[in-house]
Parts: structure tokens; sequence; C-alpha cells
């Protein structure tokens, strides 16, 4: 992000007086996935090279498209919920270009797994980032007094794909996350007061920032590398290993809660 967020912050300042529609930023990186995807399912060094590369295009417009909104004040609705849905679809079409290239009779299964993995562990990383900002009052992402920003009869549709499919894998991560911090506190709950204390103890910097990372650009920079050095599938099984992660650092997570609680 160090090298994304630079760029991506002087195409905001460019495209701003420009009245770029954030929508169309949007569609644009939900094409250059699809194109991606293409590239990968044609197969060879040079397509999957082009392949890493619009990946990491992909990567560089999905951290303008928000950015230009808030800057130029048109945050709405249906860019929130569009973004979210296309990116949907684009990690779906990636993983089974993975699979087309892949041996053996399990490589659609993994790749299904793998997919599944993934959006979970980036619906973490929603869940965590947000839980983490709005703890310490650094803002939220928008909310339902935003325009609509579309046709009504479009929003609806995108809307109802988000509340389909996204929205309960988003809840069951929050009332996961809820659970394990309400086990943990019982622990300590005669010792540490108040319970403001307890949840910015819970949303630790160390546990945000480590999952957070796992977001969607560290994930089109993983892949891009496995297309460059000619491993696509490879890219699966890093996913795979990435639910192994996710628990080891949850635990973690724990212990240093449990110590919080007895140095409190």
């Amino acid at each position: 992000m160090r090298v994304v967020q630079p760029i991506a912050s002087l195409m905001i300042r460019v495209l701003a007086p420009l009245r770029v529609d954030p929508q169309a930023i949007v569609l644009t990186h939900g094409a250059v996935g699809v194109a991606a995807a293409f590239l990968i399912v044609l197969g060879g060094p040079g397509a999957w090279l082009g392949a890493a590369a619009l990946l990491q295009l992909r990567t560089l417009l999905d951290n303008v498209d928000g950015g230009l909104a808030r800057a130029t004040g048109r945050v709405t609705r249906m860019g929130r919920y569009l973004d979210s849905v296309l990116d949907m679809v684009v990690n779906a079409l990636l993983f089974a270009a993975l699979a087309v290239h892949a041996p053996g009779p399990w490589a659609w299964p993994l790749a299904a797994l793998a997919f599944v993995v993934l959006m979970l562990v980036l619906s973490l990383d929603y869940n965590l980032e947000r839980r983490y900002k709005e703890l310490r009052g650094l803002g939220g992402s928008g909310g339902d007094d935003d325009p609509i920003g579309a046709p009504q009869a479009l929003y609806a549709l995108v809307k109802r794909a988000y509340d389909v499919v996204l929205a309960p894998q988003d809840a069951l991560v929050a009332r996961t996350d809820d659970a394990l911090f309400a086990r943990a506190r019982r622990r300590c709950a005669e010792r540490v007061e108040p319970d403001l204390e307890h949840r910015l103890a819970w949303s630790d910097l160390f546990s945000t920032a480590t999952l957070v990372n796992l977001g969607l650009s560290t994930q089109m920079l993983a892949l891009g590398v496995c297309l460059a050095v000619g491993a696509p599938f490879a890219y699966v099984w890093i996913v795979l290993a990435q639910a192994l992660f996710v628990v080891v650092v949850q635990a973690l997570r724990i212990a240093r809660f449990a110590r919080y609680c007895r140095e409190a």
C-alpha cells in the first residue's frame, strides 16, 4: 500500500477536477478483472504476465474509486454495493480460470473452496477494520443517508445481490467475532471497566493490522506473483493456507486479551 496509495492519491487529484464518475472507475476495475481471468484461461507465460499486470491495475483502480467519491462528494449507496458485488463476481471468475489449468479431478473443488475461504477472509478484513475505526472514532464507510446514485430498479438489483450473498457472510463473521469476544471477556469481566476498554483491547492494532493485510490488494499481489512465475494454481493453496493463518492469529489475539486482563 505504500506503493499503491501514493499513486492512487495522485490519480484522485487528477480525476477529481475532470468530474469522472466514481462508479465508472468501479466498472473499469471490474472489467480489468474479467480481462485478467480471460488471460489466465488463455494460458501461457505471456498471457499470465499480462494477467498479473492487469490484476495490479485492478488493485490501483480499486483504491481510487472510494477516494474519488469522497474527494468529490459523490459517495453513494450504489457505488458501495456495486464495488462489493463486482469484486465477488471477478474473484469467482479468477478461481474458475485457475481451475482450468490445474491437473486432477480435485482442481475445481479446491478452487471453489479457496473462493469461499477468500470471501470469508475479505469479510473478516472488512469487519475488523470497521470495528477498529468505529471504536476509535476514525470514521465509517457511509450510511443509509447517502444518495442512491443510480436508477431505483438497478440499485435494487445490486442491493439484492449483496443482501443475498455478501450480507449474511458479513453478519456471520461479525457474530463469530462477538462470540469470541464474549467468551474471552468472561475471564476478566470483574477486573476491567468500563466495557469500552475491553472492546478497545479486543480490537487491538496487532490482530487488526495482521488480518486486514490479507485484503484484496495483498491477494491480487500474491496471485500476480504466482502467475508471473508460471504457477497460477499455487495461489489456491496460498488462500487455503490463510484459513490456518487466521486461526493462529485469532488464538494469539485471545492470548493477548487474556494477558491484558491479567495486567489490568
